[in-house]
């Protein structure tokens, strides 16, 4: 294992979600910070999106410690095409209700009689759904609307308010399938764009995360942190996978840091210098030749 040789505490380059690890840009907490407010104030939905490895599984992973630290109930499910029945099964269980439906209808009966109980034995739960253009396939946005118009009766001392507040997270895909089911799009009252990092963020991150286990943040010289953002387009999972394979491949080398070759060897073997090698590689000299 490579941390002896770099004199690390543990591996500064997993992709799961830590708290030592966790790595926010402003434009980072201030989404955050939104949709805690959408729970805060017992709201419907949110819409999250990003390219793929870009944080929404871990801005998630915050909103469920935000939750479980406010008490409040969550249930976390990823999407899958045509999945609907299977996925109302699960929340079905998750609030405790048998789960034997055949049917989505039959499931989201289920869910409706539920919602006739006394309001005071009823509680509102925060729904995670990643993966969530999956939704698009079949009747998944359909069930998704079902689900925003699930409500807790008004009592003597709360108005009605929804069952769920739910939180969709998924890839630019989603984007025109639900521009085109106005229903759904319109209970939607957050919506917020994950960005890739920026090349002074992808520095940030790098030095952030060495830090974290009591690394150099010099191990990666400046063109081998250049050649990181260049690969890895500011995208965290491709800058964790790329890192990684860097130390290991410098501890190989018995090499005194992280140079921009070995970041090109890293790149080609995990397989993103197929992905943004053209954008990685040097320009060529165009300039014409003066003939002698």
């Amino acid at each position: 294992m490579y941390t002896a040789y770099w004199n690390l505490t543990g591996l500064p380059f997993l992709n799961v979600v830590s708290d030592r690890l966790i790595y926010t840009t402003e434009q980072h907490k201030e989404g955050i910070a939104r949709l805690y407010y959408l729970i805060d104030q017992e709201r419907i939905a949110g819409l999250l999106t990003g390219a793929y490895g870009v944080g929404k599984t871990m801005t998630l992973e915050c909103l469920h410690r935000y939750a479980t630290k406010a008490r409040l109930p969550v249930i976390r499910i990823d999407a899958i095409p045509n999945g609907s029945l299977p996925m109302a099964r699960h929340i079905l269980r998750s609030l405790g209700l048998p789960d034997q439906a055949q049917t989505l209808p039959e499931a989201l009966m289920s869910l409706q009689a539920h919602c006739q109980r006394s309001p005071n034995s009823l509680t509102r739960s925060l729904l995670l759904i990643d993966e969530a253009q999956h939704l698009a396939v079949g009747d998944g946005f359909y069930f998704a609307h079902y689900l925003c118009n699930l409500r807790i009766p008004a009592n003597s001392k709360k108005e009605e308010r929804p069952l769920f507040t739910i939180i969709l997270a998924g890839t630019n895909e989603i984007r025109p399938a639900l521009a085109r089911h106005e229903s759904l799009r319109h209970r939607i009252q957050l919506d917020w764009h994950l960005e890739p990092l920026t090349a002074a963020q992808t520095t940030e991150y790098v030095h952030h995360h060495m830090r974290a286990v009591g690394g150099d943040i010099w191990t990666f010289d400046q063109e081998a942190l250049d050649a990181v953002y260049a690969y890895s387009q500011g995208v965290p999972r491709s800058i964790n996978n790329l890192c990684d394979t860097a130390l290991l491949l410098g501890f190989a080398a018995q090499s005194p840091n992280v140079t921009k070759d070995i970041v090109k060897q890293a790149a080609r073997d995990t397989g993103l210098d197929a992905l943004h090698g053209n954008l990685a590689a040097p320009k060529e000299d165009t300039a014409p030749q003066l003939s002698s």
